[in-house]
């Protein structure tokens, strides 16, 4: 087994099977984990063994990503959904208030959640994003075009490997990660079946969103966050423009800003490094 973890299970959210990991003490503070785009709860491996002694870590994988279920064929993935399934965790697992730590995807989304239900989350780590993609009045038309055209087109065919090796292989063809590095994420990122092993998550995930939200949208969502926020940065990562960055922390009411060496997976690269900051950060909630 390559990824490791104190537990696995699955909840119900909105009649989907929701699959999860916990690392950690389960009477320990939880912490909501939450993964990037077709990602799965495995991102949290490597930080799991700095966090765990003081912290429960509850790492969900979205519909359609990892273990977790795909949505019907009559569903469709709507990226702003995925703050639902956030919300609907909380309620199963009998939580009121907790941290939440995001990469990606999963950062973008609790971003959002934060502004919408800031009564919810205490803190958010949001590693590698800053909130969500976002578009212009002007761009509506080419983004619904462009949905409307990729849920038309016939699906690639599956590709199938041998091992989960060959299969972290390929994903390194297309990642910053070694193959190596990447093997407890494509643990659980496969499914195996009588022609090999082939990816487990729902291709119609690579479809574009009908529908992206504009800037004063993501500004009044930002400005309703209540939570501390700590926003780190991968030196090499994907957000590079520091006056956008400047500008979207100004949204919020209380936010820190630090930059770490390593990609857009800067937590599975450096997860000792990644780590300290996370718990220095945290260790401020614990103050008398």
């Amino acid at each position: 087994m390559h990824v490791k973890f104190d537990q696995e299970y699955h909840f119900q959210i909105h009649h989907n099977k929701v699959a999860v990991l916990e690392w950690g003490d389960p009477q320990a503070e939880p912490i909501l984990c939450l993964h990037g785009w077709l990602d799965n709860a495995a991102t949290f491996h490597y930080l799991a063994p700095f966090l765990a002694d003081k912290y429960r870590l509850i790492a969900i994988e979205f519909p359609g990503h990892g273990q977790s279920e795909h949505l019907s064929e009559d569903a469709d993935y709507q990226f702003v959904s995925g703050i639902s399934i956030i919300d609907g965790a909380l309620d199963v697992l009998k939580i009121e208030k907790c941290h939440i730590l995001g990469h990606s995807m999963g950062a973008a989304l609790a971003m959002i959640y934060a502004g919408a239900a800031p009564h919810r989350v205490k803190s958010l780590i949001s590693i590698d994003a800053l909130g969500p993609f976002i578009s212009t009045p002007e761009q509506t038309i080419e983004q619904l075009a462009q949905a409307i055209e990729q849920r038309k087109a016939k699906r690639s065919q599956k590709r199938y490997f041998n091992s989960i090796e060959d299969a972290a292989n390929a994903r390194a063809q297309v990642s910053e990660l070694s193959a190596e590095t990447l093997l407890p994420l494509i643990e659980r990122g496969v499914t195996l079946c009588d022609r090999g092993y082939q990816w487990s998550s729902d291709a119609r995930l690579k479809n574009a969103s009908w529908i992206r939200m504009t800037e004063p949208q993501l500004e009044a969502l930002m400005n309703n966050v209540t939570a501390e926020v700590l926003f780190i940065r991968g030196k090499q990562g994907m957000l590079q423009e520091k006056a956008a960055i400047e500008k979207r922390l100004s949204f919020l009411n209380s936010s820190e800003w630090i930059d770490l060496d390593g990609g857009h997976h800067l937590h599975m690269q450096y997860p000792e490094e990644v780590s300290q900051a996370i718990l220095k950060f945290w260790a401020k909630f614990n103050q008398d």
